[in-house]
């Protein structure tokens, strides 16, 4: 039975993850085909059982049956979450406007109220309650099921909330020559900050800066608030390679996401839970390592500097500080070594005053001799005694085991119930229940059974990377164990043994995920975790000591230990920096996810025991990697593509061929961050396997253009790059040959001293294969200047096949004349979703429909390519070609009607 039950939950969880590839969800009259097929599948090893002499059916087939009674319920059940979520609808009159919303914090809340910085900027995860006085269950579009999901989940959104804080007379951190301004905090379409600066005149700028100066109040989890807030659908940006936000946005069911522009102090009712109170504690403890504590024993990572991210990153020891199942499987191990001894002692108590003997069997072996060992190992986990001529039974591995749940339980809870911890607290439970009811299951059955669950719970998880990491970890660790045997050997050589292979065995799912490996984490694992290992139960009871038993004995010792742990813990940082700065510490190596995929199955093969043809298929696994290495040494020189990275309301474009790049604009910079440059074209160079970055080349001087300057100013594939502008080596007339191509520079004029929209560069780059016009920002009269220089050269050097639109489409730029002039196949707006400029301009857009020009949106269709090869120019785009997932669809703009 437990087999039939394993083979039908591994089908269930194997329908489930099918999900991640689907192009769309399935209609809902292909679901009522399925269900109807499914009924049939169930009924018939129901019928099977009974042995029915009117239906006879061999084993096969009812096994047939179980497989795909498994296999349709776990795409039902996806598709059924899918189209749920899809059924929270935000109101088109409600998008990008000032709304007023009720709600309540789910996470993401300060831990505590220690707001003494000029900012601090907070991402709550919340649900909405009413939205201008009307309830969001209203928002909820009628789907198949509907009632069955409303009474589980709710109208989820993301806010950014940004709390100023300090003393009246200190200024904010942001000033401007003016001295006049008003600074609109916002989310850009990547989901980080963005400052939209508005000039204003006087007194009231300078209001509205003393406003900024008020203390305010960050809100915590479980909060109750009222605030004045704007919205939009959850989305991002899709690039080949670098965080997708959108999928993340979808696997923790986040409908919407926005900013808080005012909130209601007086109509908040606050709730400080334990955790705001241990927040509290522990920064009054004044530790030099406050920032990892707090990401250590509260799971609360706010603090944290980029520094202190890139340091984790590059020695693969991020997983330590978020809080996750290894920390509760910890926290596991020492409530067993506690009760244990506690229990002991109540029994020794109760034996020596009532003369009875001892009611309780302990599984302490290291307690007892070999022989007494044996006779634990076989023990049922019960005893009884006579008492009063009655019999009293203890359920000794009852107590223990619930101790340890309910202990688990509230560590949950103090960590925030974060996701990985909930999925290991499941499996925790399923354990010990089976170990209570004496239900001898295998590990591979308790596994399944946990991903099952988990599926069932959280069936939205499986598009986020901490799903595949943590179940990966968990597999591993049991394949290594029982193959092996390592329970046989000393914890320090398990420790050894499953660090070294877990390395090996997890790095082509992190390379899938995030493009990167740390080859270092290896050292830094051996010495991070078991310290970490020790250091968290006994930091964790010191602040609980210092928390519940203030100025007593117990709080000061805890509060000696807590110091001293603090002091060790400075080694341990001072080690990870120093491993950190090895250049070989973290290599990008972008590959495909089939190749790391086949590439992880063949890992897994060489550890499984040896049949005829193992080492062949190993091989024959690693086949596609050696493939995609081979091409890197040896990339395909006869083509050549021009690369449009989705950017948001920015331009960051690559022309590559071979192993050789050209850069024209690299995206913006938001609060010192070039997220564009550094997040998605600097890897996409690394999986394009690009050596030498050749020409890089600004179009002009604007944030959106040139804010990733600096990045690839210190790259060391760019060290020997030609850089050009309009005030530098960027003029008309000037040309040069780069592998086979032609780039011309049709604008500016030669002599400009101007780094404006009107003076920027505009370069095309042409072979016998087909042409790319790339204008910047120009606007019309730089349009009918170019134009005019054309006609009197008698050239046709503005005909491209495939055009970067002007100024993103602004309907100052792209003037009838000015399309026919370059009489494009296609072209390409460069523009963010829902961007305040309602970019491309409807009658701009129209313009290029009617000349019969194919149009492409990054917004809408996320990282575009157009490869130039013999037959002429193939243009693929993230969304519909490289990428195609349900859960990644792109949005048209609302102020374009004719695009949808």
């Amino acid at each position: 039975m437990v087999n039939r039950i394993t083979i039908w939950l591994s089908c269930f969880c194997a329908g489930a993850i099918s999900a991640v590839f689907w192009y769309r969800l399935p209609s809902a009259n292909t679901m009522a085909v399925m269900i109807a097929i499914n009924v049939v599948a169930s009924t018939i090893p129901m019928l099977y059982r009974r042995k029915s002499r009117a239906c006879q059916h061999t084993a096969f087939e009812a096994l047939l049956c179980w497989i795909i009674s498994g296999l349709l319920t776990g795409v039902l059940w996806v598709a059924s979450v899918g189209h749920f979520y899809y059924a929270w609808q935000l109101p088109e009159g409600k998008i990008q406007q000032d709304v007023t919303i009720s709600g309540q914090v789910v996470s993401g809340g300060c831990v505590s109220s220690n707001t003494d910085a000029v900012h601090a900027h907070y991402q709550y995860f919340i649900t909405i309650e009413l939205l201008n006085n009307e309830r969001t269950a209203a928002f909820l579009n009628r789907v198949p099921f509907s009632a069955f999901f409303s009474q589980y989940t709710s109208f989820n959104a993301r806010l950014s909330h940004t709390v100023y804080s300090g003393a009246q007379n200190q200024k904010p951190s942001y000033i401007y020559p003016q001295g006049r301004a008003s600074i609109n905090l916002r989310s850009n379409d990547q989901g980080n900050r963005q400052h939209d600066i508005k000039t204003v005149a006087g007194e009231k700028g300078r209001n509205n800066i003393k406003a900024l100066k008020k203390p305010a109040t960050c809100l915590h989890n479980g909060d109750r608030f009222t605030a004045v807030v704007k919205f939009k659908p959850a989305y991002g940006t899709a690039n080949p390679v670098g965080f997708n936000r959108q999928q993340q946005f979808a696997s923790k069911f986040i409908h919407v996401t926005g900013y808080i522009k005012s909130l209601d102090n007086k109509k908040t009712q606050h709730s400080h839970d334990e955790r705001f109170g241990l927040g509290k504690t522990l920064v009054g403890l004044g530790l030099d390592y406050q920032r990892w504590w707090f990401a250590l024993l509260l799971g609360n990572k706010t603090e944290l500097t980029d520094t202190d991210w890139e340091q984790l990153q590059r020695t693969g020891t991020g997983h330590l500080f978020s809080i996750s199942g290894m920390h509760l499987s910890i926290i596991a191990g020492v409530c067993l070594l506690i009760i244990n001894p506690i229990v002991l002692t109540l029994a020794m108590v109760a034996s020596a005053l009532g003369n009875i003997r001892a009611i309780f069997k302990l599984r302490v072996l290291s307690l007892f001799s070999p022989p007494q060992r044996a006779a634990l190992l076989n023990n049922t986990g019960n005893d009884s005694t006579r008492i009063g001529g009655q019999v009293f039974i203890a359920p000794v591995r009852l107590i223990v085991l619930s101790c340890t749940v309910f202990a688990c339980l509230l560590y949950a809870g103090l960590s925030g119930n974060a996701l990985p911890v909930v999925r290991a607290f499941i499996l925790l439970a399923l354990g010990c229940l089976l170990s209570v009811c004496q239900l001898a299951w295998r590990p591979l059955n308790i596994g399944v059974a946990m991903l099952a669950l988990s599926l069932l719970i959280f069936p939205l998880s499986m598009l986020s990377a901490s799903f595949y990491l943590s179940v990966g970890a968990v597999g591993c660790i049991w394949f290594l164990i029982t193959a092996f045997g390592l329970q046989r050997y000393a914890w320090y050589v398990v420790l050894i043994k499953l660090q070294l292979a877990l390395t090996f065995i997890m790095m082509p799912l992190t390379l899938i995920w995030f493009g990167s490996a740390s080859f270092i984490a290896l050292v830094a694992n051996l010495i991070a975790l078991p310290f970490v290992t020790l250091i968290l139960p006994i930091g964790l009871l010191s602040l609980l000591a210092i928390h519940f038993y203030d100025n007593t004995v117990v709080a000061f010792l805890g509060s000696l230990i807590l110091k001293q742990s603090d002091y060790l813990f400075g080694y341990l940082l001072e080690f990870l920096a120093y491993l950190s700065e090895y250049e070989l510490s973290l290599v990008y190596a972008p590959i495909e996810s089939g190749t790391a995929l086949c590439f992880l199955t063949a890992i897994v093969v060489t550890f499984l025991p040896t049949w005829r043809y193992k080492n062949v298929c190993a091989v024959l696994l690693s086949l596609p990697l050696i493939v995609e290495v081979c091409w890197w040494v040896s990339p395909n020189d006869s083509a050549w593509t021009l690369h449009v990275l989705d950017a948001g309301q920015a331009t960051a474009l690559m022309v590559t061929k071979g192993n050789r790049a050209i850069i024209i604009d690299s995206g913006a910079k938001y609060n010192g961050k070039a997220v564009t440059a550094t997040h998605a074209m600097m890897p996409l160079l690394d999986k394009l396997h690009i050596r030498h970055i050749d020409h890089i080349i600004h179009t002009h001087s604007d944030n959106d253009h040139a804010g990733g300057a600096d990045t690839f100013n210190t790259h060391p594939n760019a060290q020997h790059a030609k850089w050009y502008s309009p005030t530098r080596g960027c003029e008309r007339g000037k040309t040069f040959n780069w592998q086979g191509l032609h780039v011309d520079f049709l604008w500016p004029l030669k002599g400009n001293k101007k780094n404006t929209n009107a003076t920027s560069c505009v370069v095309k780059i042409a072979n016998f294969a087909g042409s790319v016009l790339i204008p910047g920002d120009i606007e019309k009269e730089s349009e009918y200047a170019l134009i005019t220089r054309e006609l009197e050269s008698q050239t046709n050097a503005l005909h491209a096949d495939v055009l970067v639109a002007p100024h993103h489409g602004s309907k100052t730029s792209s003037t009838n004349v000015f399309i026919e002039q370059v009489s494009p196949s296609a072209v390409i707006f460069t523009q963010g979703y829902e961007n305040r400029w309602q970019f491309p301009a409807p009658v701009v857009f129209a313009r290029y429909q009617e000349n019969g020009v194919a149009t492409y949106l990054s917004s809408f269709h996320g990282y575009i390519s157009a490869t130039f090869e013999d037959k002429g120019v193939t243009v693929n785009t993230q969304r519909g070609n490289y990428k195609r997932r349900w859960y990644l669809k792109g949005r048209s703009p609302r102020h374009l009607p004719s695009f949808r």
